[in-house]
């Protein structure tokens, strides 16, 4: 029975590179296929000794021409397919042309070097273009979408027009009737393929039904922004939850009311799919005053629909009040070798913000969340809101980070449990009307950047805050240097770790703060922002809330089910790979 892997969020992130081998551009990918197509006419007509150079380019012009043409075939054939699409047909058609084009050089080459036998050369021409058939047959059906008997008779299309062109010779079919063995070859990896399909798909059972269907919902969402299939699979595997979610409510005499909002659920999962914008959302919903921080939690409590988002941001105007206050400490910052925990209380509840930057860090366990609350409540706090700053890019924690981590948060909690507490004006600010979000549209969500200012007696603090999934590592750093240097103290920056940003072509699939935008803009931004919400900082009143919200949330055995289903079907995958390839060193020897 499959074991999950202890993180099955983080095995499926590592498949992400799998979605990046295609070209970045169907341009890039319809070159390599009329480069792919003009070699192999140029390797069979000049195979010929008879052919002159004109002959050579008037068939290299007519395979181009024909290569064209079979595309927009393809792609008329698969009409009604949930994906597809010219770009996509063009980067299969590069793929499939050069495993045609490496048939014939390999076999041409182990031929000559090996063989020396100028017997063989057709074979390897069809074994090259079966193989490229069944390749394509594997594409259309886990792909594509489309079903076996349409895969099956569109995959021969291209190849069988561009036969025609690269062999028009009547002989040369005869030969392949009299002499059989490259149809048997080609047919045996056709075979294959369509073998494959049929178990890779069935792998994920029982918790996942059809693999490629998850691939198709994915993949749909992803380069189509089409979610509607993605939520609905992951709709349908999720459980409902009580959600709790704390907002901290500043009101001002003559300025709008600005808040802290800690959800308990998580951003995601990917861009467009469920509470992937769920920063955004809850930011308009609060007049865009607000800072929309990252609570303790992870991908299981990912949002799985849109339709669920907006339940949950319609159940937040149903709120428990549970404290009020006027009062507040002095900022309070705690460093244990590489990890930075801040905090600051208002009346009875304390708000710490936890950091490892430089270094970095993955979403905090729960367990230290567990730890925090039971300490405070020791101490005599009431509540406690814990915020992840997801302030640089990093791994899990280890044993040493999670012990430094939460030595520092008791540490603080100790300091602001007997700090004086006295009255305060706050202020906010963000980047709208301070910048065009030119240049920084890329690594950045619809909120922007934004800072909350804290006056307490003659001591001003800043909060910064990005609408980004986490950070370029050192730009926290960068920017609270800049700052001070300003006269500005920034105590520290969040960011709400949304996931609008996800689903580009980089290594982690996102980007973070920084990782496209001019880090000198950044920084300017930031100090404007800053600046602009001391000038607007008024003697303020706190009240502490709390929304619980009955929701669906996908859950870890739906991450553990998608992480099961993608490790056996790429065993599988890996089990017919090796079968081909004895198959395919088996056919030099043969052919």
């Amino acid at each position: 029975m499959f074991k999950p892997t202890p993180d099955s969020v983080s095995n499926i992130h590592r498949r992400w590179s799998f979605t990046r081998l295609n070209p970045s551009s169907y341009k890039i990918s319809y070159i390599i296929s009329l480069l792919s197509v003009s070699c192999i006419v140029f390797i069979i007509q000049a195979y010929d000794n008879n052919t002159d150079k004109i002959q050579i380019l008037y068939f290299i012009i007519l395979g181009q021409a024909f290569l064209t043409a079979a595309c927009f075939l393809d792609f008329v054939c698969l009409h009604g397919t949930p994906l597809n699409k010219i770009s996509k047909i063009f980067h299969i058609s590069a793929f499939t042309s050069l495993l045609w084009l490496f048939t014939v050089i390999l076999g041409v080459t182990f031929e000559l070097l090996v063989v020396k036998n100028r017997g063989s050369f057709n074979n390897y021409i069809i074994e090259g273009m079966l193989f490229a058939c069944g390749v394509r047959i594997g594409i259309f059906i886990s792909v594509f979408g489309a079903g076996h008997g349409r895969s099956i008779a569109v995959s021969f299309l291209q190849p069988i027009i561009l036969l025609f062109v690269f062999e028009s010779t009547l002989s040369y079919y005869r030969d392949l009737l009299i002499h059989p063995v490259g149809l048997e070859f080609g047919f045996a990896f056709v075979v294959i393929s369509i073998s494959w399909t049929i178990i890779a798909d069935r792998a994920g059972r029982p918790g996942v039904k059809s693999t490629f269907a998850i691939l198709q919902a994915f993949l749909a969402a992803w380069t189509e922004n089409k979610a509607e299939n993605m939520e609905k699979i992951a709709e349908s595997k999720a459980h409902r939850e009580v959600i709790k979610t704390y907002i901290i409510k500043f009101k001002v005499i003559n300025s709008k009311e600005i808040s802290i909002i800690l959800p308990e659920v998580h951003p995601g999962p990917f861009n467009p799919v469920g509470g992937s914008n769920l920063p955004f959302v809850l930011y308009n919903l609060f007049s865009k005053n607000a800072l929309v921080m990252h609570g303790i939690s992870d991908h299981s409590l990912n949002i799985p629909s849109k339709r669920e988002v907006e339940r949950y941001a319609g159940s937040l105007s149903e709120v428990v009040v549970l404290e009020r206050g006027n009062t507040c400490t002095i900022p309070v910052q705690i460093k244990m070798e590489e990890s930075i925990v801040t905090g600051i209380a208002f009346g009875n509840t304390a708000m710490i913000i936890l950091s490892m930057a430089p270094k970095g860090m993955e979403d905090v366990p729960n367990s230290i969340r567990t730890d925090i609350e039971k300490y405070s409540s020791r101490l005599g706090f009431n509540y406690i809101l814990i915020i992840d700053s997801h302030n640089a890019m990093g791994g899990h924690l280890t044993g040493s980070d999670k012990h430094n981590l939460l030595s520092a948060a008791k540490k603080c909690l100790e300091i602001l449990k007997d700090a004086k507490q006295n009255e305060f004006k706050i202020g906010f600010a963000n980047s709208d009307g301070i910048c065009s979000k030119e240049g920084l549209i890329e690594d950045l969500g619809q909120s922007g950047l934004a800072a909350i200012s804290i006056q307490i007696r003659e001591n001003m603090y800043a909060i910064g805050w990005a609408d980004s999934n986490n950070m370029r590592n050192g730009l926290r750093e960068r920017i609270i240097f800049a700052l001070d240097n300003q006269g500005i103290e920034m105590i520290d920056i969040c960011t709400s770790d949304t996931h609008t940003t996800s689903g580009k072509r980089t290594r982690q699939g996102y980007y973070s703060l920084g990782d496209r935008s001019d880090l000198d803009l950044v920084t300017q931004i930031y100090l404007r922002v800053a600046k602009k919400s001391f000038e607007k900082m008024e003697l303020a009143n706190f009240e502490l809330v709390l929304a619980e919200s009955n929701i669906k949330v996908m859950g870890k055995n739906q991450f553990d089910d998608y992480s099961s289903a993608l490790d056996k079907s790429m065993n599988i995958t890996k089990i017919f790979l090796g079968i081909t390839l004895v198959i395919f060193i088996s056919m030099l020897f043969v052919s």
